[in-house]
């Protein structure tokens, strides 16, 4: 294993929502937000640290967390950030090099969108990190040259901008391919794509862009 920094953030979202953390064993560091820590402590996992208000859980549970966790940070529950965001902050502090979000999906929508925006906040770090739920995995990228492999698991592959506009995006190894093309905040032309490619590549010079792999 790396000696690298590969963050695993579990949140309080809906946990049917949450894969099989076990498929992910190149994480070598846990954080538990919230509810996250006890999801993380009712199935034997790490717990390097527990962060959050705890509001949503009893005295009894967190007393649980407590005992599973290496550490735990406590903030009051009136405060300027959500819990997500103060793990996300401990991540950046740490200088993760990968971080990987659980249970941020598929609950309150403010919550999932904010969620989303957060990646922002990690790609400005210049550091790698996606949202994953059992049916999307999300990444947010400032301009550059990426690559993604083709993954049954997530065969679709949206490109939607989050700027006004995202320019010179070209596609190569995708069922649809695109050459310098600019797509704008709202257009669903770059929805449902594919990979067919063993690994395909997307470029762009300008703008914030937002990729989702999924699948039905």
């Amino acid at each position: 294993m790396s000696d690298s920094l590969q963050i695993g953030i579990v949140a309080g979202g809906p946990i049917e929502k949450i894969p099989n953390l076990n498929d992910y064993p190149w994480i070598n560091y846990w954080i538990g937000v919230d509810h996250g820590a006890l999801y993380l402590a009712s199935h034997r996992m790490e717990i390097d640290l527990a962060i959050g208000d705890f509001d949503s859980i009893s005295q009894a549970e967190y007393e649980t967390i407590q005992t599973h966790a290496k550490k735990v940070k406590q903030f009051p529950s009136d405060k300027d950030s959500t819990d997500l965001e103060l793990a996300i902050d401990e991540s950046i502090e740490l200088k993760a090099e990968n971080v990987s979000i659980f249970g941020a999906t598929g609950g309150r929508l403010d919550h999932a969108w904010i969620n989303m925006f957060l990646l922002k906040k990690l790609a400005h770090a210049n550091i790698t990190a996606k949202l994953v739920d059992r049916q999307n995995q999300l990444s947010l990228h400032y301009p550059g040259v990426y690559s993604i492999e083709k993954e049954q698991q997530y065969p679709y592959v949206s490109f939607l901008s989050i700027t006004e506009q995202v320019e010179d995006l070209t596609l190569e190894g995708f069922r649809y391919n695109l050459n310098a093309e600019t797509i704008t905040f709202g257009s669903s032309f770059t929805v449902s794509n594919e990979c067919v490619e063993k690994k395909c590549t997307y470029s762009f010079s300008k703008g914030i862009l937002l990729v989702i792999k999924s699948r039905d």
